[in-house]
This record gives structure tokens, sequence and C-alpha cells, in this order.
């Protein structure tokens, strides 16, 4: 999701998805690890299903990604690094519109995968969905619910606390992440979605006021996140708003 592709190691691990080649680099678990033991005297079990849910969604939306890519004519791998995912390809279409559609298709890969685990939850036989309501409006008191993105996402809680904490964990990233990600901030997929607007409205500058959006947007979102209370988010977006600063200064120069 972030910066450039690490160089291969010893500790690399690879496998194939849908044909598509795909390669975890050992800072991948490291940061999953640390992100998983927040907190004093996390059980084990609880650790285990964060790890497996970033693994899960972050391959999902990557192969989001790289299906699109592979739309385009391109022949894309995957890369999961402490920093999150990439889908690189070197050979695909790079035309406005195929680019936007290649950076939707990421957090739209989540968004479906968010809605196929509500589906499942019905399916076998529990109540489960998304209202733009409280949720005791649904008429079951005893529901599980998570307000994101303006939503409540509820179920009815299974037996297990495992269980529970896995939909909790899904939901979560593939919904929260996926809308932040959507963000018009330089390099998540809204910034390069952002660039490519504003290329086609303003060719000559274009870059530099994508550059400038990203700025205020990541300097926002970083105030959000201390009123959250998320040094981690506080500190990610601060830096992506200085990296977006220095770009822009670099481009400055450069002309």
């Amino acid at each position: 999701m972030i910066l450039a592709e690490p160089p291969p190691s010893q500790g690399d691990v690879h496998f194939r998805v849908l044909g598509i080649p795909v390669r975890i680099h050992p800072f991948f678990w490291i940061v999953a690890l640390i992100l998983g033991i927040q907190g004093s005297e996390v059980p084990p079990a609880k650790v285990l299903i964060w790890i497996f849910v970033l693994l899960l969604s972050i391959v999902v939306h990557e192969l989001g990604h790289a299906l699109m890519q592979r739309h385009y004519g391109g022949r894309p791998r995957i890369v999961l690094y402490g920093m999150g995912g990439l889908a690189i390809c070197d050979d695909c279409n790079r035309s406005s519109r195929s680019q936007i559609l290649i950076s939707l298709a990421g957090p739209g890969a989540g968004f479906l995968l968010a809605a196929i685990l509500l589906l499942t939850i019905r399916i076998v036989g529990h109540q489960g969905g998304v209202s733009l309501g409280s949720i005791s409006e649904e008429g079951a008191p005893d529901l599980v619910g998570i307000p994101l993105m303006g939503a409540t996402f509820y179920w009815k809680p299974f037996q297990t606390y495992q269980a529970n904490l896995m939909v909790f964990d899904l939901l979560w990233v593939n919904v929260m992440w996926g809308a932040i990600n959507l963000l018009p901030i330089y390099p998540l997929d809204g910034g390069r979605i952002s660039r490519e607007l504003c290329l086609l409205g303003q060719p000559r500058q274009g870059i530099m006021l994508s550059l400038q959006i990203s700025i205020v947007a990541a300097s926002a979102m970083a105030v959000v996140g201390l009123s959250w209370g998320s040094l981690f988010v506080a500190l990610m977006f601060g830096y992506l708003a200085y990296t977006s600063y220095q770009a822009l200064q670099a481009y400055r120069a450069s002309r």
C-alpha cells in the first residue's frame, strides 16, 4: 500500500492466487504481530485471529488491484510487506480510466469480502446486515454492532468469542480501512485516483494540485488520529503529509 517493493529475502513466502504470484516479506509478519499485541495480556488466540484477518484482507485487497491490472493487459504480482501490500504491474494500460478503475478495485474487493461475510452469517441462520440507524430498530436487542462510516454493521453473536472476534476484525479492516484508503492522500488508492482526475482537468498543474490536496487531507487525518487517541494513525498520516510536501517541493524544483 505504501512506499516501494522490498528486495527479495530468504524468509519470503511464495504462493499463487488465481494464477497471480504472491510474495510475503518477513516484515509483514513482524508488523502484523506488533499491531495484534497492542495492550496488556493479549490472548494468543486474539493475535492469531488478527494476523489471519490481516493476511486475508490485504491479499483480497491487492488481488482486486491485480485482477483489474490483468484485465488491462498486465502481468501483475502481489507483495505483502511491513507497510501493507502492493499490486505491481509494469506492463498494464496506463490510461487515466484504467488507472482509476485499478485503484478502485482494491477497496472494492474488501467491501465485497465484507458483504460476503454478512451474507454468509445470514446463510448459516444468524441475523446480520447493515443498518443506517440503531441496531435496536432491527428487532433483536442481543445483536452485536460496529458503527463504521455512518452505518452500523451488525450480527447475532456466535457462541464462541473467537468467531465473534473474527467477524469484528474482518468488518473493521475491510470496511474502515477500505474507506480510509479512498481518501485523496498519496500514495493511497484515493490519492492515485485524485492524481488521475487532476491530470484530466489540468495536465500541467494536475500533479501539484493532487499533492496539495494530499497534504491537506493527510494533515487532517493526523489531527483526527490524535482525537481518536491513536498515536499510530497520527504519525502515519503526519508522515504521509510530509512525504507529499517533499514530493511537491521536488516537483516544483524540477520544473
